[in-house]
């Protein structure tokens, strides 16, 4: 069985890898200890994804690339296409011309190596479209893994059209017998709903959290070295883990924070929210009004380098993830596996991964959350058994489950 794996999502940055990136880099090296030689790795997402890509994969030598390689005059288009121009009229004609370009190119060209592909019996696309070149090469062969839909499901001001496009676009080309896995039942369920599919060839594999990144850290040291690192305060905290996105639901949580702070009356008590850039920060203190005083217990850490997360996660009193709407919710199982304990929203998916072993609230019960954020403080005995409900959970969920559910629809694919 010959594969091709597509890891466009990935990137050629270690540093700044993440959730779906994070997620397909873990697969494509699963799939290469499994597959061998048998397996090599494409980019079909965008002509900057396939040279990040190849890129990444001249630094992984032992993998296998199914690249075509990308014209000089593609190259050329895609390098313009990111620089800046002082002279704003030439910046203007740029910004005009060369996205039509990039399009035109991208739609035109033949991603894929074309011996590769003659000899692969399954392309697998871990996030972009499958490419018409594959539909033609491999007409019944071919799988598309599905994250979430929630662009499509949550109110418009929480997605811009851009991003709601993607993700019509992507679910518009999957054809009635096609092949899809999905993270969770949850995403199962919404794409069957929006979708006439075959439920046979729709299958939930669900993800995992790294054992070697994601553990309990005992050493108090080496917390403290880390939050220090980060400039984290002094005293208890809770963490909240993720982008800044707005469906993510800062702004009840900051409430929420804001009002225990006040019931409690704690001076040592603080919140720290991981994730998002500079210019995400600024706008999440402007957006909700956060004075000077209320940064002296909410604090933004930004991005946390991956050898740091343990420590971080098992720092922490709990974790509190109040997201509306998630495909799967992995920072919520990475916090499980650090043994701290858990406040998840109970949408989507989430009760999927939390199960029993941790508290669910609605992302809009303001007065839940805040009760469980108290009890959480008030209670070393809690906080302990929570912490071994969640350790516990989390051992359900592990990267060979995973490898070898999809390697059982790959040998379904087959038949």
């Amino acid at each position: 069985m010959k594969v091709i794996f597509d890891i466009s999502s990935v990137g050629d940055n270690p540093k700044t890898r993440t959730g779906i990136a994070r997620t397909a880099w873990t697969l494509a090296d699963l799939l290469h200890q499994n597959l061998g030689n048998n397996i090599s790795f494409s980019a079909t997402g965008s002509i900057e994804a396939s040279l990040q890509t190849e890129r990444l994969l001249n630094t992984h030598p032992n993998l296998r690339s199914a690249i075509h390689p990308v014209s000089s005059f593609a190259r050329d288009v895609n390098q313009l296409n990111k620089q800046n121009n002082n002279n704003s009229l030439v910046e203007k004609t740029k910004q005009l011309t060369l996205p039509n370009i990039s399009r035109l190119l991208n739609i035109t060209r033949k991603p894929i190596d074309v011996n590769i592909l003659a000899q692969a019996d399954i392309f697998h696309s871990s996030y972009p479209r499958i490419p018409k070149q594959v539909r033609k090469a491999l007409p019944n062969r071919h799988l598309q893994t599905v994250y979430d839909l929630t662009p499509l499901l949550l109110d418009e001001k929480y997605f811009g059209p851009g991003q709601r496009g993607i993700t019509q676009r992507l679910i518009d080309t999957i054809q009635p017998n096609d092949w899809v896995t999905t993270i969770s039942d949850a995403t199962r369920n919404d794409l069957l709903n929006r979708k006439k599919l075959n439920p046979e060839r729709v299958a939930t594999i669900y993800l995992a959290a790294s054992s070697e990144l994601f553990y309990p850290v005992s050493d108090k040291s080496v917390i403290q070295v880390t939050k220090q690192k980060y400039q984290l305060p002094e005293g208890d905290y809770f963490l909240s883990l993720h982008s800044l996105a707005p469906h993510k639901n800062m702004e009840h949580l900051i409430s929420c924070f804001k009002q225990v702070i006040l019931q409690e009356k704690k001076q040592d008590l603080h919140l720290v929210i991981c994730g998002g850039n500079q210019a995400a920060v600024t706008s999440m203190i402007k957006e909700n009004h956060l004075t000077d005083t209320d940064l002296k217990y909410i604090h933004f850490a930004g991005f946390i380098e991956d050898r740091d997360l343990a420590a971080i996660y098992s720092g922490a009193l709990g974790f509190i993830f109040p997201s509306l709407y998630e495909g799967f919710g992995l920072p919520v199982l990475e916090a499980m596996q650090c043994g701290c304990p858990v406040i998840s929203s109970n949408t989507s998916s989430l009760p999927e991964v939390v199960g029993e072993a941790g508290f669910l609230v609605s992302p809009t019960d303001k007065d839940t959350l805040c009760e469980y954020i108290v009890k959480l403080d008030r209670s070393n005995d809690l906080r302990f058994r929570y912490s071994q409900f969640g350790l516990d959970r989390a051992i359900s969920f592990n990267w060979i489950k995973t490898i070898n559910s999809l390697l059982e629809v790959y040998e379904a694919m087959m038949l």
